[in-house]
């Protein structure tokens, strides 16, 4: 049994539950519409918060969801998940119910699971979604920010994906980094079941590297090319460019994992300070060597980087530089009225009769 269990929040939450219950993790999923999570058939533990129907890009509908049902909520967790060491809770920052739920429902699990830990996976869109989905993410993401007590957060990059997959359509990148940021995580645990004569990386390993408060990435560098430690550092860290996770900005990683698979000569090329020259060496650093006669791979995970302020900065700015434009459109909703011209033409309207009752000794006298 898998140690890292997979919480999926609202509709993007509920279908990276269905990529992970895919691939033999536990998983749960909550949210506010019926629907929404009737389609991952895959999963069969859920929980439909009652008395709601969607929160419709609305984040306060899914702060009240858990303001009224959290002891509901806590419960339905605790008999979701066994023998678990981390919880991930995977959510869209951008829509209603994950957006909404989730910053709040981490804070209050981190409570409530005193012995386990809890981290996030949190989808970040890409840079063309409207005003209202860049306010829902900004304010999601400075809360997980300022959750003391969290683990790992893995920011799932849909900019990324939209860089490399142009043609794509939304469902295809969805469906795809859905899929990539499970098997990324599934394969580090993987690796943990492994032996080797020249250094495990272990359980403990990577729970202590997961444990670590802050943004947390995983990439996979093939070197079956590279012929110097100068060029093996360079595609581990063209890697962490080209991740499915938000790119790495500023130095600061504080703990990190490396694990290289392949032929023995080709690991003499890994020179640990120049692999992490330009972040910074970590603080931690748990490394796993395993020989095989495999094509050479190198996969780091990097754990405690800051939050990406020039990633969120993109989501950000055309907020700023539409604020007048966006406050008005808010004002305007409350103020704008329709007033007619042709007020005095309503006497002109087509009237039926009034019939008035009179006598008969009157009617009779008219004819």
């Amino acid at each position: 049994m898998k140690s890292i269990g997979i919480l999926g929040i609202g509709q993007a939450g509920g279908n990276i539950a269905e990529a992970a219950s895919n691939i033999g993790f536990q998983a749960a999923l909550i949210n506010t519409n019926q629907r929404d999570g009737f389609v991952n058939t895959k999963v069969e533990k859920k929980y439909f918060v009652p008395g709601f129907n969607g929160a419709g890009q609305d984040r306060s509908i899914g702060i009240k969801a858990v303001q009224d049902h959290y002891r509901e909520i806590i419960d339905f967790v605790k008999k979701s998940f066994k023998n678990i060491k981390l919880l991930l809770v995977a959510f869209s920052t951008d829509g209603g119910t994950g957006s909404g739920m989730s910053p709040l429902l981490i804070d209050l699990l981190l409570d409530k699971l005193s012995e386990i830990n809890v981290g996030a996976i949190a989808i970040v869109p890409d840079r063309n979604v409207l005003a209202g989905n860049r306010i829902n993410a900004a304010e999601c993401i400075e809360e997980i920010s300022k959750i003391d007590g969290i683990s790992s957060v893995f920011l799932v990059d849909n900019d990324q994906m939209r860089k490399f997959s142009p043609q794509s359509s939304k469902h295809q990148i969805y469906l795809s980094s859905n899929h990539q940021v499970m098997e990324a995580i599934n394969n580090v645990l993987q690796v943990t079941k492994k032996s080797s004569f020249y250094g495990n990386f272990d359980e403990t390993d990577l729970m202590n590297i997961l444990g670590t408060r802050g943004v947390t990435m995983i990439s996979s560098a093939a070197i079956t090319d590279a012929k110097t430690t100068s060029e093996v550092s360079s595609k581990i860290q063209q890697s962490w460019a080209n991740s499915i996770f938000c790119p790495v900005e500023t130095t600061g990683v504080i703990r990190a994992g490396l694990i290289y698979e392949g032929p023995e000569n080709m690991s003499k090329l890994i020179n640990v300070p120049s692999i992490f020259e330009r972040i910074g060496e970590p603080l931690e650093l748990f490394e796993g060597t395993y020989i095989t006669d495999s094509d050479p791979t190198i996969t780091t995970i990097l754990a405690g980087l800051p939050f990406p302020n020039r990633r969120m900065q993109s989501i950000e700015e055309s907020l700023e530089k539409n604020k007048d434009r966006l406050q008005n459109l808010v004002n305007k909703e409350y103020t704008q009225r329709y007033e007619s011209r042709v007020s005095w033409a309503s006497n002109l309207k087509a009237k039926a009769p009034q019939r008035q009752p009179g006598a008969e000794s009157s009617k009779y006298t008219k004819h």
